[in-house]
């Protein structure tokens, strides 16, 4: 499905192309600015900007094989002190560890903390790029099973299990979790069914926290959810259970189409807008073909069936609804139970933007009324969008410094 979604989006361009007098000849007769880390993978990057690399394998309980990236220590700061604070850094939805550490070294999440002292872990949930393995099924083969599951199953298994396994490499008793969208739903899940795991955190920082999705009025996603049931109707008769894998039709588009200079170059702009969201002082379109490099990186139908769940159901965080019969025997109860937030009792720090399409700053703010230990902040940038948490032309100005600062207390 997201091959012929590409596939759909490469013609639409090239009929772009042409009415703009756009060919292969033409491009090759001007010269475009493309920066020199464009289609690295993470271990390449890293070596690039001198950093080192670590790759990891975390198997989970029900199977699954995780990526599991670490950099031990930073170009500014080498020391491999084994007491030195740990933190493990979470991707959301689509993404995976390389958005951490693709927006130059100066601007990069990843890097800053491992040039500020701390051994940092990135990890790859279940169904991403790195982590499209198991034991025992084939996510071809055997994709109804491989593929079943949601960012609840990262959060019982993923997260908990990652914590684990750095625990134990590193010696310590805590660490730093730091996440983005569904990193932060993950992580929800675990701390309130599994609060044993509040006594392993330091600190818990949520970018673009995403667990209720009543006020988010985006007209995508509302159009989707509203439809729900006969959109997961037709994955189910096309026997489709994973979207927007990674596949070179991204990076070949920005390359054609997305350079500045490009006849085509505002349309592109308008075009990530509509997708990510509008941030014309945050969006960096000469970094777009490092980012596209390895992203998206690929999800299950049923994480996105999850989310889109919370915009019909009267404004709760629960598990996945299955419908009255099926959550009867599941769950013995017609609807799902709530996850219970008063059992995350570690300190949590939830950064939000107004403006973000994805995650509702009201949404936002219900959380953190229900959360025991929280505090909030707004991110003060007029444009803040999603991914600006990420590639933000001032995310570290707006973001990481504060960030890198407040966690210092802990």
């Amino acid at each position: 499905m997201a091959g012929r979604y590409f596939e759909a989006l490469v013609l639409c361009f090239c009929l772009i192309s042409i009415s703009y007098g756009l060919d292969e000849e033409s491009l090759q007769n001007v010269e475009y600015y493309i920066p020199p880390e464009t289609g690295m993978n993470i271990s390449q990057l890293l070596e690039w900007y001198g950093y080192p690399f670590e790759n990891h394998v975390v198997q989970t309980t029900d199977g699954y094989l995780l990526g599991l990236h670490r950099v031990p220590y930073g170009v500014q700061n080498t020391s491999t002190d084994p007491n030195k604070p740990v933190a493990l850094v979470v991707h959301g939805m689509m993404s995976q560890s390389t958005d951490f550490v693709n927006n130059e070294p100066e601007n990069s999440l990843g890097l800053l903390l491992a040039d500020r002292g701390y051994d940092v872990w990135l990890l790859n949930c279940r169904g991403n790029t790195h982590s499209k393995r198991h034991v025992t099924l084939d996510p071809k083969k055997n994709k109804t099973k491989f593929w079943d599951f949601s960012w609840h199953e990262m959060g019982i298994y993923d997260v908990p299990e990652t914590i684990n396994y750095i625990l134990n490499q590193t010696k310590q008793e805590k660490l730093f979790y730091i996440g983005h969208s569904q990193g932060t739903t993950a992580f929800f899940v675990m701390a309130s069914m599994m609060p044993e795991y509040n006594q392993k955190i330091r600190h818990m920082t949520a970018f673009g926290p995403a667990a209720f999705m009543s006020h988010n009025e985006d007209i995508k996603y509302r159009t989707i959810a509203r439809f729900q049931k006969e959109v997961e109707l037709l994955a189910l008769t096309l026997d489709i259970h994973q979207f927007m894998s990674h596949t070179p039709i991204p990076l070949y588009l920005v390359k054609h189409y997305c350079l500045e200079g490009m006849e085509t170059y505002d349309l592109c702009v308008g075009i990530y807008y509509l997708l990510a969201g509008y941030s014309p002082t945050e969006l960096n379109m000469t970094l777009l073909p490092v980012h596209v490099s390895n992203s998206p990186s690929g999800f299950s139908v049923k994480e996105g069936f999850h989310y889109l769940q919370g915009f019909t159901n009267g404004g709760y965080f629960r598990q996945y609804d299955y419908g009255s019969i099926v959550n009867r025997i599941k769950y013995g109860s017609p609807t799902p139970p709530e996850y219970n937030l008063t059992n995350i009792v570690c300190p949590v720090s939830l950064h939000y933007a107004r403006k973000d399409q994805c995650v509702d700053f009201q949404d936002v703010e219900i959380l953190l009324g229900k959360l025991p230990n929280a505090k909030g902040r707004i991110v003060p940038s007029e444009y803040f969008s999603h991914l600006d948490f990420l590639w933000g032309n001032h995310v570290r100005s707006e973001l990481y410094d504060y960030v890198l600062e407040e966690i210092l207390n802990y």
